[in-house]
């Protein structure tokens, strides 16, 4: 809050102190409110109703973007109002209604509407066009041969339109110069809104009539895609012999089921017989295929040469006991032995041609062993088709899943066309009922009365928004005008400026420029304010010696220094007031003293400082002058005879003050203050910069072991004398 009442204290302060240009400002608002307001011709308003009734469903409408679904809705109504050619077209109407003395209100029924602007309104026979029809008799009646452009902004009346939300009422408004005026065109764009939604709702059922027809009847259009998915649909059918999934997954399974039987069962058979053909060529190994008669062993001829080969066996055998099969009578045995062989097989197969008889056994097990066989291979060229069946069966059993998508494919498609035609047909009797009808969704509710009362311009609010306009400018003006002026403007704004305390405000006197003490009354207790400053301050550290610098010349440095020492030799101080304004010197006038010597010829060494000191017309104040102004100041105040100077002084005076240049311009204030125990900055608010000051400020505190007891605002008038008290943290960023 004290930060918020500190902001309200500045501005309360700027206001005071720039409150001319602040008044002028505000003055100047008032006024050009006033004329604007008192002189402006007043602007009456009327107020129609209109009712958009929504519609039950779609209804397709046309236009060069192609074909869509749209409602006409109210805000839709709303909208067209701001158009151009709906306020052209407004325009034309009041004007031949004005023309004409038409009376608006009697025209309240679709029917009534509808002969108003093809018959009444628009006077002109076989023209398509009853808009352009109605603007140009408009024109005419104004002596124009075709209609004029115009912009928005000349039309003789403003239209607006407002949406009251989930009533679908439209209130229209219109505004024009008189009160007839205004009633003609609330009614006329009420009545206008009316017929172009007839008109509108006439025009979308016929496009959309049209519209639906191509897309039933056209090429590619609904009703022949529809017939192409059917014929596609049926050759599908008829092609893959596929109508339902799930039945045809069941006809598969039970097949493969009853097929799979059949396998197994025949691998059985076949595993059966393979075991008994192997059981009877087991025994046909066994059996010889014919007999051979005994007297086949009673031959002589073949006991005579068993005989033989068995005494050469024999033989054989006891050679070989004796010999290697290498020795030649082993070889000659051997010899003999298969010769005998083969004669007895020889005698043998002469004998068994002649008495061999077929083996009955062996051939019923050889006609078995060809039945078996023949069975085993027609068995196999079973089972064969079998697992063809079985691998076809499972081949159309995979393709099930691939069939019925491409059906469902093909019914859904179909059942996007149906439901298209469907929907198509059912939008076209609505559309054909709609353009036979002749009816819009739009009706009048309420037509304009005359308005009695304008609504424009309201004085009074006028008046209250130009005074708080006023104010706010007015304020604004006077904060632009404070920041552009670089000046302090107060006393109390230049200490929280500076950061510095404030130890006296000297107000403006006659005599400032004179020497002897001034005879204001506030002026003296403003000195003894700033005498008493400096005692205070000596109590925490001595003060002998100090310096009384300002910012800027005309700042009143001087007259501060002399009158500080005249209020200290009035307290009963001995006070030494030193020129030390080596550039400008002006202390020796007061008492109309020669300027030298002084203080420059003492640093020159070139006389005793006895003779430079003299008295002044105020007891217990001594004067040392300047002297003659030198060439090198600086030089002169830079030696080491200063500082012996004020050591000497502070031992013979109670206060050694002295008058220095400003801070701004030359160095000599920094010099000086280096030895001297105290520094009073002299500001004159209302003539002082702030950089300025600051400038100096920061000077003084930057040299080492100065020490600035604060500021005097000297020659404040009475509009500068109090301002705004900000905190110091904040006095760089008002600025």
């Amino acid at each position: 809050m004290l930060r918020e009442r500190s902001v309200l204290t500045y501005l309360l302060d700027v206001l005071s102190r720039r409150r001319a240009f602040a008044a002028a400002c505000f003055v100047l608002v008032v006024l050009g409110t006033a004329l604007a307001t008192f002189t402006a011709q007043p602007v009456y308003r009327a107020k129609a109703i209109v009712q958009i009734e929504q519609p039950s469903g779609f209804v397709l409408r046309t236009d060069i973007f192609g074909a869509g679904f749209t409602r006409t809705l109210p805000q839709e109504q709303a909208e067209l109002v701001d158009t151009y050619p709906y306020k052209l077209l407004v325009d034309s109407v009041v004007t031949i209604v004005q023309r004409l003395n038409i009376e608006l209100p009697v025209y309240t029924r679709s029917e009534q509407i509808r002969t108003l602007f093809e018959n009444i309104l628009c006077d002109s026979g076989g023209v398509s066009d009853t808009d352009t029809c109605i603007n140009y008799r408009a024109a005419r009646l104004q002596g124009h041969s075709r209609p004029q452009p115009k912009e928005e902004d000349e039309f003789d009346q403003y239209l607006r339109a407002r949406l009251v939300e989930d009533t679908g009422l439209i209130e229209l408004f219109a505004e024009a110069r008189s009160p007839l005026q205004a009633q003609n065109a609330a009614n006329a764009a009420a009545l206008v809104m009316v017929w172009q939604n007839e008109r509108l709702r006439k025009e979308e059922a016929r496009n959309t009539v049209r519209f639906i027809r191509d897309q039933l009847d056209g090429p590619g259009g609904v009703k022949a895609l529809l017939a192409r998915a059917d014929d596609q649909l049926a050759a599908f059918k008829r092609q893959k012999a596929f109508l339902d999934a799930g039945e045809e997954t069941r006809a598969l399974l039970d097949q493969l089921v009853e097929v799979s039987n059949l396998r197994w069962q025949g691998d059985l058979r076949l595993t059966d017989l393979r075991t008994r053909l192997a059981a009877t060529r087991q025994q046909l190994g066994k059996e010889p295929s014919t007999l051979v008669s005994p007297t086949i062993y009673e031959n002589p001829t073949v006991q005579e040469i068993k005989k033989q080969l068995v005494t050469a066996e024999a033989d054989l055998l006891s050679l070989q006991a004796q010999f290697t099969d290498e020795h030649p009578r082993v070889q000659s045995a051997l010899a003999r032995v298969d010769a005998l062989r083969d004669r007895l097989r020889q005698e043998a197969l002469r004998i068994e041609s002649v008495q061999r008889l077929p083996n009955p056994v062996h051939q019923e097990l050889y006609k078995s062993a060809a039945l078996l066989s023949a069975d085993i291979v027609g068995q196999e060229a079973q089972m064969t088709a079998l697992q063809g069946t079985l691998d076809d069966l499972r081949r159309r059993m995979l393709a099930v899943p691939e069939l019925e998508r491409q059906l469902t494919q093909l019914l859904r498609e179909r059942q996007a066309l149906e439901r298209q035609y469907l929907f198509l047909m059912e939008r076209l009797q609505e559309a054909e009922l709609t353009h036979a009808v002749k009816l819009g969704n739009a009706r009048v509710v309420e037509l304009a009365q005359l308005p009695g009362e304008r609504v424009r311009p309201r004085r009074i609010l006028n008046m209250l928004m130009g005074i708080v306009l006023g104010m706010m400018l007015a304020a604004g003006f006077a904060l632009l005008i404070e920041q552009m002026d670089r000046r302090l403007p107060s006393a109390q704004y230049a200490a929280e400026w500076l950061d510095v305390p404030l130890l006296a405000v000297v107000p403006a006197v006659r005599d400032r420029a004179h020497g002897s003490p001034v005879g204001d009354a506030e002026a003296v207790e403003a000195f003894r304010r700033l005498r008493t400053a400096v005692r205070l301050a000596s109590r925490e550290q001595p003060i002998r010696s100090l310096i009384v610098a300002s910012a800027l010349p005309q700042d009143g440095g001087t007259f501060v220094a002399r009158q500080l020492t005249v209020s200290m030799a009035q307290a009963g101080h001995r006070v030494l007031l030193v020129d030390a304004n080596l550039r400008e010197p002006s202390q020796h006038r007061t008492d109309g003293q020669p300027p030298s010597p002084g203080l420059a010829e003492w640093l020159q060494g070139d006389v005793d400082l006895h003779q430079c000191i003299r008295s002044s017309s105020t007891n217990n104040l001594w004067l040392l002058p300047a002297g003659d102004v030198p060439s090198s100041a600086t030089d002169l105040l830079e030696s080491h005879r200063i500082r012996q100077l004020l050591t000497h002084f502070s031992q013979e005076y109670d206060f050694v003050v002295l008058d220095v240049p400003p801070a701004d311009r030359y160095v000599d204030a920094q010099i000086l203050a280096l030895h001297c125990d105290a520094v009073i900055l002299v500001v004159q608010p209302g003539t002082t910069l702030r950089d300025a000051a600051l400038s100096a400020v920061q000077t003084f505190r930057a040299l080492p072991n100065s020490r600035l007891l604060g500021i005097v605002a000297n020659h404040v008038t009475g509009s500068s004398s109090t301002g705004a008290v900000h905190h110091s943290a904040r006095r760089r960023h008002t600025s």
